[in-house]
């Protein structure tokens, strides 16, 4: 303790409660009692500090007896002595992530940080009175996600934000939570469990009018584009229709090269060609069948490429890239141009569509013609029960048939170029 510590008193007879009045600058003892506290576990590291608010020694004294059995229970519940409140951890974790993210780009760190910073920090800073993070439990999250999707706002309209969204916030969440336990805040690890997905709503899609509709826009805006521009709304054109013609998630596609796509000819399909995609994601590898005449589309990227580099495009290199062969990170903003052109941007609910919204769409088709949900499953690398919880409407009419089925016909193309796949 201090050169200022006066009249120490040793509560306990034990030093885990001390007494202490301090020096004034002037020289004179301030009356007021303090306290030091230790708490005798294991777990339990430093002191806590504070004032008694009491000149009255016994009664200075029983206000630290009770602080100490309050801090006892507390370290003993996998608290900690100097509890942090939540607005205290995020000023400290926003200028830690950046040291220790696998982000890739500024830009998306810089999102992940102002995410954490925007309605977890008003619901527990403003909404639950900064709560210490120690104190916090899975009820408080259950409440935030409530909290969440009753609470959103975007270019001033409320909406619900999708189960995706909500889930990268429970990963950052969780990345802070660790940091606050690497940092002594937390004695005990503590691991938000994922938000429970909003069953009142389906995934927004589109319906084939609405198809027909993105089709003939993207054909038309490529026509009308020049240079620069022009590049970017033909590959935009390949990767929108790739996508509704294969399921496969968008960081599947993105990483996407050429050496994945082989051709295969299927005697049940009277010798028909499939595209098969080897993609790697979330759920680890798996292969993709692409729906008939999809190579069409991979051999108009083909040729874009060989023309651009003015040699073959490379095995290992990416179908969607840069003229500098860097894979395009996103087409989300070129999308929601494209959408909002067509004045297709949001479903009749309200809600925003994606690319993600492609995805959905190849489900709902799939499912109308009838494929087996188990087939369907494998395909986009998801679960039956994931169908039937965003695709119930359909999935009630299916019947086991081949991947691929379709309703109409498609005849192999005879081309007389050579392509890797």
């Amino acid at each position: 303790m201090g050169k200022d510590v006066n009249n120490k008193i040793d509560v306990r007879r034990d030093g885990c409660v001390v007494l202490y009045q301090r020096e004034n600058r002037d020289g004179t003892i301030n009356p007021v009692y303090q306290m030091r506290i230790r708490i005798p576990l294991p777990a339990s590291k430093g002191y806590f500090r504070g004032s008694t608010g009491e000149s009255n020694q016994a009664q200075a004294s029983q206000i630290a007896l009770n602080k100490f059995e309050e801090l006892y229970f507390k370290v003993k519940s996998g608290g900690t002595l100097q509890g942090k409140s939540f607005k205290d951890l995020f000023n400290e974790w926003k200028e830690h992530y950046p040291k220790v993210s696998n982000e890739s780009l500024p830009k998306y760190i810089e999102w992940s940080v102002n995410r954490v910073g925007k309605y977890p920090f008003d619901f527990f800073v403003y909404e639950k009175g900064n709560q210490k993070v120690d104190t916090l439990t899975q009820q408080d999250f259950e409440e935030y996600w409530v909290y969440r999707r009753n609470n959103s706002i975007k270019n001033g309209t409320p909406f619900s934000p999708s189960n995706n969204t909500l889930r990268k916030e429970c990963t950052l969440l969780n990345q802070m939570l660790a940091y606050a336990f690497e940092r002594g805040y937390l004695l005990k690890e503590f691991k938000i469990k994922r938000p429970p997905p909003d069953k009142n709503s389906r995934r927004p899609t589109f319906s084939k009018d609405e198809w027909r509709s993105i089709t003939t826009g993207m054909r038309k805006r490529v026509g009308e584009g020049w240079g620069a521009f022009r590049r970017d709304r033909f590959i935009l054109q390949q990767y929108v229709l790739i996508l509704a013609n294969c399921g496969v998630r968008l960081g599947e596609l993105r990483n996407l090269t050429w050496g994945d796509i082989r051709r295969e000819n299927y005697e049940e399909l009277k010798d028909e060609v499939r595209l098969i995609l080897l993609v790697r994601g979330k759920t680890g590898i798996r292969e993709v069948v692409c729906n008939a005449g999809t190579e069409v589309y991979f051999e108009r990227m083909y040729d874009f490429r060989k023309e651009e580099l003015n040699a073959h495009p490379v095995k290992d290199s990416f179908v969607f890239c840069h003229p500098d062969g860097k894979p395009i990170h996103s087409m989300r903003k070129a999308f929601d141009a494209l959408l909002k052109d067509l004045e297709l941007k949001k479903d009749s609910s309200g809600r925003d569509r994606t690319l993600y919204s492609l995805r959905h769409m190849y489900a709902t088709f799939r499912l109308s013609e009838e494929v087996s949900p188990y087939l369907l499953a494998r395909q986009m690398g998801t679960s039956v029960e994931m169908l039937e919880k965003h695709y119930g409407q359909v999935v009630n009419r299916l019947v086991a048939t081949q991947i691929t089925k379709t309703r109409s016909k498609h005849t192999a193309r005879v081309s007389d170029k050579i392509y890797p796949f």
